[in-house]
C-alpha cells in the first residue's frame, strides 16, 4: 500500500504530500506537520512485510526500523539529520525525519565531476564532528558515503542521512553484526559476520568519501585489494592537485589493517590539519607605511566573565546596541532574545507564540538609535521589532528564500538622487553624496541578491543583482553611502548604495564567504570564509593587504574592534581569535565554547566581545592588561 497526497496520519498530526522514493525495504514520503512545516516520514513497505520471505521475521524488521529511529534521536548535532517523532500507523512503525531541502554529496559529485579540496574538507570535517557524537553514543554509523550526506540548498553545511544499518558496539571486542556494505567505502572487517568493532570501522568510510569527492572517483574495494592483492591508487593518481597531507591522510585512514589506522575520527582529522598552510596556501603582503595603519596593541588578555543560557538551540546571531547596554541573539529555536549586557540579564523573547518567525533566525541587527531590531530567518521572511515593547513592527518580504543577514544603515537618512559625484578611477569619493531622510535596512538571501528597504514604510527600494550564489553577509560603510557583501560564490562585492551601481569584486578567497566588515574608518573591509582565512582589503583599491591563518575550519564571523586596531574571527573550530591588524599576528585565541561559533560582535567601547555558539549558549568575554 502507498499513502496518497492528502491522507492523514498519526491523529491528522501530518499529512501526506507525496512520496520521495522507496529502497529495499523502505519508503519515504514529503508530508507537513500542524505548523505547515515540511517533514520527511520514514516507514517499511508493506508488501516486503506481507512477502514470503520476510513474513517470518516481520517482528524483528518492525523493532530493527523503530531501533534506527531510536538510536537516530538520541544523536543531536547540527550535521545529524534530525527526527520529530516516532509513532504507528496501523501496523507499520514510521519515523519523523527534518526536511532536508538540497542535494547529496554523490549528485553534487556527479554534477561536478570533483570537489576542491577546501570544499571537500569542510564538508569532511562537519561530518566528523557528527561521528564523534554517533560514537560516545556507543553507535556506528557503518554506511557513510557520499550519497547519505545531504547538503542543505545554498548552504555549506553537510548532514549525515541514513542510520538504517547503525548498530551499538563496545571497542575492540568482537561482535556480531550484519553483513552490509557499499563496496568502496566499507573496510574488510565490515565483509565479516563476527569481528572486532571499533570507530575505525566510521574512519575508513569517511577516508573513502574524502577520497572520492577530491577524485571523482570510488575507491576500489576492500575484497579486491586484500583477497586478489590488488592496491589501491592513491588519491594523487587521479588528481596531481591533491596536497601531499590530505593524500597521506586519505591513504592512512584507508589502511586494511584495523589497527594501523586512525583509532577514532578526531585522531583521523588531526592528520589532516598536521600541515594546514600546504592546503590553504597564504600571501602575505605589507601594509602601508601611512597615517592610516592602526596602532600596535602591545599586550592584551581576554577572559570569560559569563555565559547566558536560555535558548533551547544554537545561537545563530548576536548584536550589540550602539550604547553598549543591550544584547540581542538570534536562534535555531525560532526566536530572538534581548539582555542587559553588563550583567547578562535576559530582558525579553521576541517572536514567542503565534508572532514570530517559523524557522531558524539566523541574523539579528540593533538600528543605531537602539530602538528597533531587525531579524532575518530561513521562513524567508525579516520582521522589525519595537525593542522597549517587543511589539512586531512589520513583516518584510519578497527574497521567496532564506535570509542570511541584515543591516541598519549606520545614519539615519537614506541617500537621494546626485547632483555632484566625484570619482576617483572607479571609485566614488567618501562624503559627496547628498542625503535625505529615513532609514535603510540591507538584507542578502539564498536567492544571491542584496535587496534594500526603507524602514518606516517597509517598502523595498532596490534590489542589487551580481553574485552567483547565496549571500552569507552583508554590511554598510561607516559613512552609510557603500554596502559590502560576502557571498558562497567566493567573493566579496562593493556596491554603491544610492545608485546600486557595483563597484568592484574582490577575489581571493577559495570557498564561500561567510562574513564581512567594515573598519571603523571605512579604508579597510575584512572577510571571513569557509576557507578558513580572514582577508584584510584596502577599499579604494581593492587590493588584498593581507591573509590571517590560524583557524582550522570555516570562519564565520569578523568584527572590528571600535578603535580598528583589532580583529575578531569566530570559527567553527570553536574558537575566538583576537588579531592585531598592523602586524596580522595572532594576539590570543579564547576557548570555551564546545561547538562552532557563529557569531562574534565588539562592544562600543572594545572592552567586551560577544560570541554565540552551536552549543545553545552565548559568552561574554572581557579584556584585562
Amino acid at each position: 500500500m502507498v499513502w496518497n497526497p492528502g491522507q492523514l496520519l498519526f491523529g491528522g498530526r501530518y499529512i501526506i504530500a507525496r512520496k520521495l522514493g522507496e529502497g529495499g525495504i523502505g519508503i519515504t514520503y514529503l508530508a507537513k506537520n500542524e505548523r505547515d512545516e515540511l517533514r520527511v516520514i520514514k516507514t517499511l513497505r508493506e508488501e516486503i512485510l506481507n512477502h514470503s520471505t520476510w513474513k517470518p521475521h516481520q517482528t524483528k524488521l518492525k523493532q530493527d526500523f523503530r531501533d534506527e529511529a531510536i538510536r537516530l534521536a538520541v544523536c543531536r548535532h547540527p550535521h545529524i539529520v534530525q527526527i520529530e517523532n516516532i509513532f504507528d500507523e496501523g501496523n507499520l512503525p514510521c519515523m519523523v525525519m527534518e526536511y532536508i531541502a538540497g542535494e547529496d554529496l554523490g549528485s553534487r559529485l556527479r554534477r561536478m565531476g570533483v570537489l576542491s579540496e577546501a570544499e571537500a574538507l569542510l564538508y569532511i570535517r562537519q561530518i566528523g564532528d557528527a561521528l564523534k557524537v554517533i560514537h560516545t553514543k556507543g553507535l556506528l554509523h557503518r554506511d557513510i558515503k557520499p550519497r547519505n550526506i545531504m547538503l542543505r540548498a545554498g548552504k555549506s553545511e553537510a548532514v549525515l542521512i541514513d542510520f538504517g544499518i547503525a548498530r551499538e558496539f563496545i571497542p575492540n571486542v568482537i561482535q556480531r553484526h550484519t553483513v552490509y556494505r557499499t563496496p568502496g567505502f566499507a573496510p574488510p572487517e565490515q565483509y565479516e559476520l563476527e569481528a572486532p568493532r571499533g570507530e575505525y570501522i566510521d574512519v575508513y568510510a569517511l577516508a573513502a568519501t574524502l577520497y572520492s569527492l577530491i577524485t571523482g572517483v570510488i575507491p576500489r574495494n576492500a575484497d579486491d585489494r586484500q583477497c586478489r592483492n590488488t592496491p589501491l591508487e592513491t588519491p594523487k593518481h587521479f588528481n596531481p592537485n591533491i596536497s601531499d597531507t590530505v593524500n597521506q591522510a586519505i591513504m592512512r585512514g584507508m589502511d586494511l589493517q584495523p589497527n594501523l589506522r586512525p583509532q577514532s575520527v578526531q585522531e583521523w582529522l588531526n592528520l589532516l590539519d598536521a600541515n594546514l598552510a600546504e592546503v590553504l596556501p597564504t600571501q602575505v603582503i605589507t601594509l602601508y607605511s601611512s597615517p592610516l595603519i592602526p596602532s600596535v596593541v602591545t599586550s592584551q588578555k581576554w577572559q570569560c566573565v559569563r555565559t547566558l543560557r536560555g535558548h533551547s538551540s544554537m545561537v545563530l546571531a548576536v548584536a550589540i546596541s550602539s550604547n553598549g547596554q543591550l544584547l540581542a541573539s538570534g536562534s535555531n529555536d525560532n526566536t530572538i532574545k534581548l539582555w542587559q549586557l553588563e550583567t547578562g540579564k535576559p530582558l525579553r523573547t521576541l517572536g514567542r507564540w503565534f508572532s514570530g518567525h517559523s524557522n531558524i533566525v539566523h541574523a539579528v541587527a540593533l538600528s543605531p538609535d537602539g530602538q528597533l531590531l531587525a531579524s532575518g530567518s530561513w521562513d524567508e521572511t525579516i520582521k522589525l521589532w519595537q525593542v522597549t515593547t517587543g511589539k512586531q513592527i512589520r513583516t518584510l518580504t519578497s527574497h521567496g528564500n532564506w535570509i542570511n543577514s541584515v543591516a541598519f544603515s549606520p545614519i539615519t537618512s537614506k541617500p537621494s538622487v546626485q547632483e555632484e559625484e566625484t570619482y576617483v578611477g572607479e571609485f566614488p569619493l567618501f562624503g559627496k553624496v547628498t542625503v535625505g531622510q529615513g532609514l535603510i535596512l540591507a538584507s542578502g538571501g539564498a536567492d544571491s541578491t542584496i535587496k534594500l528597504w526603507q524602514v518606516s514604510t517597509g517598502i523595498e527600494i532596490s534590489t542589487f543583482i551580481g553574485h552567483s550564489d547565496s549571500v552569507w553577509s552583508v554590511a554598510f560603510s561607516p559613512d552609510g553611502q557603500f554596502l559590502a557583501s560576502g557571498s558562497a560564490d567566493s567573493t566579496i562585492k562593493l556596491w554603491h548604495v544610492n545608485t546600486g551601481r557595483e563597484i568592484r569584486t574582490f577575489t581571493g578567497h577559495s570557498f564561500f564567504v561567510n562574513s564581512v566588515a567594515f573598519s571603523p574608518d571605512g579604508q579597510f573591509l575584512a572577510s571571513g570564509s569557509a576557507d578558513s582565512t580572514i582577508k584584510l582589503w584596502h577599499v579604494s583599491t581593492g587590493q588584498e593587504i593581507r591573509t590571517f591563518t590560524g583557524h582550522c575550519d570555516a570562519v564565520w564571523s569578523v568584527a572590528f574592534s571600535p578603535n580598528g586596531n583589532l580583529l575578531a574571527s569566530g570559527s567553527w573550530d570553536k574558537t575566538i581569535k583576537i588579531w592585531q591588524i598592523s602586524t596580522g599576528s595572532e594576539i590570543c585565541t579564547l576557548s570555551g565554547h564546545s561547538n562552532y561559533v557563529r557569531s562574534v560582535a565588539f562592544s562600543p567601547d572594545g572592552q567586551s566581545i560577544v560570541s554565540g555558539s552551536d552549543d545553545d549558549t552565548i559568552k561574554i568575554w572581557r579584556s584585562y592588561s
